[in-house]
């Protein structure tokens, strides 16, 4: 119908484009917590091991308990990889908080002699996929969202 463009404009190759990169953000996501959580849950002397850090019953503890968290994490990221543009920008920003607060931890752990050296490669990896993360929320705010699907 003319002059109907902006009101019900069909979805754009750029608006497809932000969604499948938010999604596929949340779902890598919580394929990584899934993996990561489960080798601190079954194998935490193993996976501290990684980054120089002795195993020990109080180590061992607390990085079980932290893989029980990312387990459960996982679930939450899968289950809002279909969600509205305002969960997904949400998730995208926890996400990027996540990542980048845990890596600047781990670096200042680094610093002082708490880790080994693995944790500097683990850590700019998380920086730069939180910032990735920070993008992709701040495009998904921006774009023009209808519903994908009939969801």
């Amino acid at each position: 119908m003319p002059g109907s463009a902006g009101r019900d404009s069909p979805v754009t190759g750029r608006t497809i484009r932000v969604v499948m990169l938010a999604k596929g953000l949340v779902i890598l996501s919580s394929v990584a917590f899934a993996v990561t959580g489960l080798g601190y849950l079954v194998a935490p002397g193993t996976m501290l091991t990684v980054v120089g850090i002795e195993s020990a019953a109080t180590s061992d503890f607390l990085i079980r308990t932290e893989g029980v968290a990312l387990l459960a994490g996982a679930g939450f990221l899968w289950a809002v990889r279909d969600g509205t543009p305002t969960q997904l920008r949400l998730v995208l920003l926890s996400i990027a908080f996540y990542c980048i607060v845990g890596a600047l931890v781990d670096l200042a752990a680094f610093d002082r002699g708490v880790v080994g050296v693995a944790s500097v490669p683990s850590g700019i990896v998380r920086i730069g996929v939180g910032g990735v993360c920070l993008v992709a929320a701040w495009r998904v705010s921006r774009a023009r969202w209808r519903r994908i699907g009939g969801k």
